[in-house]
């Protein structure tokens, strides 16, 4: 009996991580398969400023009732897919309060940045690792 629950509880899980479809034009990107238990990253967003830099903004929320300290670090790559090296690409901190939304902004070191990879972690555990296409 324990088997069949958690194999209905794998498969809903894994029917709440599928994305949905979005216009090719979006810059938006909605991202449902970066959560743990408590810290949901509800969208990431992607835009080319007027000066040519990338700007990446992230918004997530903490569901727990607990202050915690969140890490994050961007990675920012090029059109043909090279990571653009900087000490802007360090481990950052970001406060994540009881039951309040947080954000992450960013602006990419270089006009050359097309996209970015995201990592967010609390205490060694990886949140999310997702990629910004650009699309």
């Amino acid at each position: 009996m324990k088997l069949v629950g958690l194999i209905v509880l794998i498969l809903f899980f894994m029917a709440g991580c599928s994305k949905s479809p979005e216009p090719e034009d979006s810059i938006v990107k909605v991202i449902s398969s970066c959560s743990s238990s408590d810290i949901i990253i509800k969208d990431i967003k992607g835009r080319k400023r007027a000066d040519g830099f990338m700007q990446a903004q992230v918004s997530g929320e903490n569901k727990s009732g607990t202050y915690q300290v969140l890490e994050y670090r961007i990675v920012w790559f090029d059109k043909d897919g090279f990571k653009i090296e900087s000490i802007l690409s360090k481990w950052n901190t970001v406060p994540a309060y009881a039951k309040q939304p947080f954000y992450i902004n960013a602006t990419s070191p270089d006009t050359k940045a097309t996209t970015f990879r995201l990592y967010i972690k609390k205490e060694k555990e990886v949140i999310c690792e997702e990629q910004y296409d650009g699309h």
